[in-house]
């Protein structure tokens, strides 16, 4: 009876360590991503088009917030010739669900500041959804759908 209680309870258990470790490796998974968005937009600020399409999967499928479909190329040429000056990108509000061992979504918001051509300042708001997968140890974006916010009343 004390052996067949004892086997009971370390199988019990093992689920129960496999769960922690699944939300260690989550929990890692999460901060990464978080990171990549970070050094994404500063990026975009920096207009490092390398950085950019070191992100970005060579599959890419995209909106841009004129509702535009993007590929990999068409996002790059995007972001090469885009004719306003960034002084500051922010993300905010990042929310990342990890659906198994290489896939995850990250959604959030991001604010940028900058100049247009016409020399005036602005200040946008983007509400954003990545989709990510990792491919021989590597997250790239896959997917990415991007609209502007409103402007508050």
């Amino acid at each position: 009876m004390p052996l067949l209680v004892s086997t009971l309870l370390a199988l019990a258990a093992v689920p129960c360590a496999h769960a922690q470790g699944n939300a260690a490796d989550s929990s890692a998974v999460q901060a990464n991503l978080k990171q990549m968005e970070d050094a994404w937009v500063k990026a975009l600020v920096n207009k490092d088009y390398a950085a950019v399409g070191n992100v970005i999967a060579d599959d890419f499928a995209g909106f841009n917030p004129e509702g535009k479909h993007l590929t990999k190329p068409q996002l790059l040429d995007e972001v090469k010739n885009e004719p306003n000056t960034l002084s500051s990108a922010t993300n905010d509000d990042m929310d990342v669900h990890v659906y198994g061992p290489n896939v995850a979504t990250v959604s959030g918001t991001t604010t940028e500041k900058g100049k247009g051509k016409d020399g005036k300042q602005f200040t946008r708001s983007y509400v954003w959804v990545d989709t990510w997968m990792e491919r021989n140890g590597k997250w790239q974006c896959i997917a990415e759908g991007v609209m502007e916010s409103r402007k508050k009343k």
